[in-house]
């Protein structure tokens, strides 16, 4: 049986989960593609398949994303790289990533360099984070921190990564926040930087703690909506923390 402890932190994950997830939506141009979108109708439809026959819904996000859907684009390269409704397959994956990305998609950017990065590609990984950070979508500043945090680049990239966590930080990306809190206070960046650290740390406590109390009110009140695919996406970036390439959820958003 649950422990009641285990009960409280299970339902504080849920509402910083919930938080992070508005926020990353909030973010990304998803909506703004989904209404670019010629037959929309079509995606949902595709997307309402997925579940109940995922084969199915390949064949039509394929057709769309050959019509020139960029929102299709994107999700046949989640379905290949994921081996959803059709044999996996990385290469495809990247061809269709590749696709959506250069339409402009943040969420193919996230895919593509999180690919690349997996593959250990780090320095086409960069490349694709760093044309996010330079259009100023917040969450590629993170990824491209840990790019540089996880390659041989390191040492000469402390500086930068520090900026880039700090502007991320900033810019209410609680994950940039954790990490470079985290790793202020043990050193990573300078010893001189520790009391900082230690002081972000507390600071990102008091941010979680507000977070869950203002869950807890608003809860009662909240409406289902349908989850926007970074709002999905970003599930699984929560759950672990980092980037992944895998076990991504793909639904469009609610346009009004």
């Amino acid at each position: 049986m649950e422990c009641v402890l285990c009960k409280i932190c299970k339902a504080r994950a849920e509402i910083l989960e919930k938080k992070h997830l508005d926020w990353l939506e909030g973010q990304s141009n998803s909506v703004a593609l989904m209404e670019r979108e010629a037959e929309p109708e079509k995606v949902y439809q595709a997307h309402d398949l997925e579940k109940t026959d995922p084969a199915e819904a390949f064949k039509q996000y394929l057709a769309l994303a050959e019509g020139g859907s960029v929102w299709s684009m994107a999700t046949v390269g989640y379905m290949l790289a994921n081996g959803t409704g059709i044999a996996r397959d990385l290469v495809q994956a990247e061809e269709w990533y590749l696709r959506a990305y250069k339409a402009g998609s943040d969420y193919a950017l996230i895919w593509l360099g999180s690919l690349y990065q997996n593959s250990n590609r780090y320095a086409e990984a960069q490349d694709v984070f760093r044309t996010g950070v330079g259009r100023g979508f917040v969450p590629a500043m993170y990824y491209l921190a840990r790019s540089y945090w996880n390659s041989a680049e390191w040492p000469q990239r402390r500086d930068e990564t520090l900026a880039l966590l700090k502007r991320g930080s900033a810019a209410g990306d609680l994950w940039a926040k954790r990490f470079l809190a985290n790793a202020m206070m043990r050193g990573y960046f300078g010893l001189r930087l520790i009391p900082a650290g230690i002081r972000l740390l507390l600071n990102f406590a008091e941010d979680l703690a507000k977070l869950v109390e203002d869950g807890r009110a608003a809860a009662p009140i909240e409406k289902e909506i349908r989850p926007g695919f970074l709002y999905r996406l970003a599930a699984k970036i929560v759950s672990v923390g980092r980037p992944s390439t895998t076990g991504f959820v793909v639904g469009p958003p609610s346009v009004t």
